[in-house]
């Protein structure tokens, strides 16, 4: 079952239908975030081949969200995580702003990218202070989210 501070969200989830819903729907983690330029990277997949939606982001975090065990500091923790690693930009951003609405600080942040870099070397350090620097940037005015409980 979802913890009471995420219920919203999943619920957000499990009620859009088509594939921009969907897309839209993720904002509920985050809200007053702008989705529109994540749905416009996803435009051809929401709009022609939803069921891509569906299968690999959408369902699987419901799911994950809905069972419960990973509180939302620690999934977004880890989320950042394999972005960073994965060099994903938009993800380290998409991850950061759900983060800092679920609470977490800069520091619990960047000590992720410090594991992040412990296993990727000098590049990783590169590459993650970039996205992280970025990231903080475009997320500035994220403030802490509290849903109705």
């Amino acid at each position: 079952m979802a913890r009471k501070e995420e219920s919203q969200a999943v619920k957000a989830f499990r009620d859009a239908k088509t594939g921009k819903e969907k897309v839209y729907s993720w904002g509920s983690q985050t809200p007053g975030r702008d989705m529109g330029g994540l749905y416009q990277a996803l435009k051809l997949f929401a709009d022609k081949a939803p069921w891509l939606i569906d299968t690999y982001a959408h369902d699987p975090l419901a799911d994950i969200m809905d069972r419960g065990v990973l509180d939302r500091k620690t999934r977004e923790l880890v989320l950042i995580g394999m972005m960073l690693v994965m060099r994903e930009p938009g993800g380290v951003i998409a991850h950061v702003a759900n983060g800092l609405a679920a609470g977490l600080s800069e520091e619990e942040i960047i000590a992720v990218a410090e594991c992040a870099c412990y296993e990727g070397g000098k590049p990783m350090v590169v590459a993650c202070s970039e996205m992280l620097t970025n990231a903080f940037e475009v997320c500035k005015n994220i403030k802490v989210y509290e849903p109705n409980t």
